[in-house]
């Protein structure tokens, strides 16, 4: 059974914590700290604490943090069901009214808020200073964590360090380099308070804390060519790499199996936001929320339960179709001599009927239950290929789900990328158990090399082929690897996309790197000709523009329309 970190919010916090940065502008003091009883006690502030874990469980794992940063990127395209085409497609209605924008603000707001409360209630004479340590390093971990997807995402906004507390009518923009001023002060001080190891639980450790740094210092280093950052980026990584508390599965299915879903037990997982298979367990904010858990199981799912010899069911889960593989990424896979396409995608449908309809034998007369139902193809399908199948199951190549030029031309038919899904859940289940990695080992790889190649190459390439070779098919360790006059910037990209798609960092990668706006006109025909440079950051929600009284001061991001 999974260890979780207790239930998030107790009943008695929830008054305290139900602050939004639209809220804090009403005159309503919803904060508390000063007159409620309950935070001066060692259960009160242990609930504080508690409480700043839950924010990752508003984004990770949710439409809305798929939204952010999968959909409009090179990597994935508006499927038939997407829900937010604004930000798949970049049309002129992405603005301050897109509902997912404005709900992620919501929530980072929020939890910043909670941080910065709980860093208020110390130190604190009813803790131990073991734990007075501890509770800070967690606490400020957050803190930073949610600055750092606020300034990526939004840019220059308001910077909030103390607990809201009154009534506050106006915003002010601070500085992306304020930001991370506070993100590097306070993951130094996590570091500093937090005990090395693996979290086994979702607790934030020095490990997660050092990962997390990492990344920082990358982007940084990124957006300022400052050497020390890259130094310190890659001495983090290189420590949690060479520590042996991670290591790489060798057999790329293991790192998907479900029996390794825990990122507690996971050998790559570093940093990781808790789920579980109990219903109750997996709120975020909402302690009553039910029907709530990692929804990458259904997002990526096409829809196959209306082909012929096909119904719905648990091992091919719920096809709710968001995202659509792009042409791009399917071929950046060489599945001859890479593991991963074949656990990462799925390609093949079989009849899952017990008996075949009338209907279903008149679309293909030699269909047979448990034999293939739907092939799709990432490649163009030979003549024989074709004439084997037209009475036996129906057969998609490259040519009719794309053009040419990569431009969907079915968007509920497709490849289908797999690695979240999961066979244990109920039928018909729209969430699932699986723990969301926010960080695993092969980024820390990723990262280190990067930083590397800007004054040590032939060390960046010695590194990532030591990576490259453990995802190999056994026999092709040699052909995986690459010469040093391969390792670039586009290729890193490249390996990022087939290690990391779908898990929720593509859109801050091409951003880092400056390659958002290129990526995107190269390979998202749906997006190419509406992205422009002003979408490098996201619209400010037009409930806090019309919230604020200084509007001439506190206006939306540049480019976006009201």
């Amino acid at each position: 059974m999974k260890a979780k970190v207790q239930k998030i919010i107790l009943t008695l916090s929830i008054g305290l914590f139900m602050v939004s940065c639209e809220d804090f502008l009403k005159e309503t003091n919803k904060s508390g700290l000063s007159v409620d009883p309950f935070f001066t006690t060692k259960i009160g502030i242990e609930s504080s604490l508690n409480a700043c874990y839950s924010g990752a469980r508003t984004f990770y794992g949710t439409e809305d943090g798929f939204g952010m940063t999968e959909s409009g990127t090179d990597l994935f395209l508006r499927g038939g069901d997407n829900k937010a085409n604004q930000l798949s497609d970049y049309t002129v209605d992405l603005n301050g009214s897109q509902s997912t924008v404005g709900n992620v603000w919501k929530n980072l707001y929020l939890s910043l808020n909670i941080c910065n409360q709980t860093i208020a209630l110390l130190p604190n004479e009813v803790l131990s200073e073991d734990e007075n340590k501890s509770y800070e390093g967690q606490a400020k971990f957050w803190r930073a964590f949610y600055l750092w997807m606020i300034t990526e995402i939004w840019g220059d906004v308001v910077l909030n360090l103390e607990p809201i507390s009154g009534v506050v009518t106006e915003a002010h923009r601070s500085s992306v380099e304020e930001f991370y001023k506070v993100i590097l002060d306070d993951l130094d001080t996590a570091i500093t308070n937090l005990p090395a190891g693996k979290s086994t639980d979702g607790r934030v450790t020095q490990d997660v804390a050092k990962a997390f740094k990492a990344r920082v210092c990358l982007t940084r280093a990124c957006a300022t060519n400052d050497q020390s950052l890259y130094d310190e980026a890659k001495t983090l990584a290189l420590d949690l790499i060479n520590s042996t508390r991670y290591s790489l599965y060798t057999n790329y299915e293991e790192m998907w199996d479900i029996n390794n879903c825990d990122g507690g037990i996971n050998k790559e997982a570093v940093f990781f936001v808790n789920y579980t298979s109990s219903d109750l367990s997996n709120n975020n904010f909402d302690v009553t929320a039910t029907g709530v858990g990692n929804c990458g199981n259904v997002y990526f799912v096409m829809k196959y339960d209306k082909e012929a010899g096909m119904e719905r069911d648990v091992l091919n889960g719920r096809p709710f179709q968001r995202c659509l593989p792009s042409k791009h990424l399917l071929q950046l896979y060489d599945e001859n001599i890479d593991q991963r396409y074949k656990v990462a995608f799925k390609d093949t449908w079989y009849v899952n009927k017990a008996e075949l309809s009338e209907t279903d034998l008149a679309t293909y007369p030699l269909m047979s239950v448990g034999d293939t139902a739907i092939y799709v193809m990432k490649r163009a399908a030979t003549i024989g290929e074709k004439e084997w199948a037209a009475q036996r199951y129906r057969l998609l190549d490259v040519n009719d789900v794309y053009t040419s030029d990569g431009e969907p031309i079915l968007r509920s038919q497709f490849v289908e990328m797999h690695k979240f899904a999961d066979p244990t859940i109920a039928f018909n289940q729209a969430w699932c158990q699986r723990d969301a990695y926010v960080i695993r080992l092969p980024e820390l790889y990723f990262i280190a090399t990067e930083a590397l190649m800007q004054n040590d190459k032939s060390a960046a390439v010695e590194l990532i082929n030591r990576f490259l070779v453990t995802r190999a098919i056994p026999g092709k360790e040699e052909e995986m690897k690459i010469a040093e006059d391969k390792l670039t910037i586009d290729f890193l990209l490249e390996e990022r996309a087939r290690e990391l798609c779908g898990e929720q960092l593509r859109w801050f990668d091409l951003k880092r790197n400056n390659k958002l706006i290129e990526y995107v006109r190269a390979y998202n025909m749906d997006a190419k000709d509406n992205i422009q440079e002003y979408h490098m950051v996201r619209p400010i929600p037009q409930t806090q523009l019309d919230a604020v009284t200084n509007k001439d001061e506190f206006q939306q991001n540049p480019g976006y329309t009201k």
